[in-house]
């Protein structure tokens, strides 16, 4: 069960500041189910070493975006499939603005509210379980699931899609086409939060 969420605002300037005010996708619409698929639109790609914002740092830390900011990338990545203009550097400046990353560079969930205006929100899950994926991606959620990388570095990255053949995944560290599959059950996942467009972001 999700604790109602830091639910995350992009400032009154935020995302209106680049260009006209955005306007988030009408969720459940574009949820794509058949038979034991759930697929969200999947139309935004960053990755975090990108040069135009690797070496920018994670609010006031001495951590940047290509060394750790694979959940401010990933973020990003969902905010953008959700009709959102914004990019990882552009995300990263609005979060630090309202002091929305720890002293280590974390980022607060909160800061997700203040960054939207309120119109999208992130869940907050205790623990990870296939039903709360299946939940979020039918909800019209994109779920940010995290887990350990072989040299033993914790990793962020967005689900988009689900089926039997395993989770299918915008990874901020491997550029692709399409989304690259994560073959494991939910049982490998430490973390998972989930980005979306509640009530207050309705059009």
């Amino acid at each position: 069960m999700f604790k109602k969420a830091f639910v995350i605002s992009l400032l009154a300037t935020a995302l209106s500041a680049c260009g006209s005010s955005p306007k988030p996708i009408k969720s459940k619409k574009n949820v794509g189910v058949s038979q034991g698929t759930l697929a969200l639109p999947d139309k935004t790609a960053f990755l975090q070493k990108d040069k135009r914002w690797a070496n920018d740092r994670l609010g006031k830390s001495k951590d940047t975006m290509g060394s750790d900011g694979c959940l401010v990338t990933a973020a990003a990545m969902a905010l953008g499939n959700l009709g959102f203009k914004t990019t990882p550097a552009d995300l990263n400046k609005r979060l630090t603005a309202h002091d929305s990353f720890t002293k280590q560079g974390w980022l607060i969930w909160s800061g997700i509210e203040k960054v939207t205006n309120g119109k999208a929100n992130a869940r907050y899950y205790d623990t990870v379980t296939d039903r709360d994926i299946n939940t979020c991606l039918r909800d019209g959620y994109y779920p940010m699931a995290r887990f350990i990388l072989p040299s033993g570095r914790s990793h962020w990255a967005m689900i988009v899609k689900r089926d039997s053949r395993g989770f299918h995944m915008r990874d901020p560290l491997r550029q692709s086409k399409s989304p690259l599959i994560f073959p494991q059950s939910s049982s490998a996942f430490k973390s998972l939060r989930c980005i979306g467009v509640g009530d207050n972001g309705k059009a």
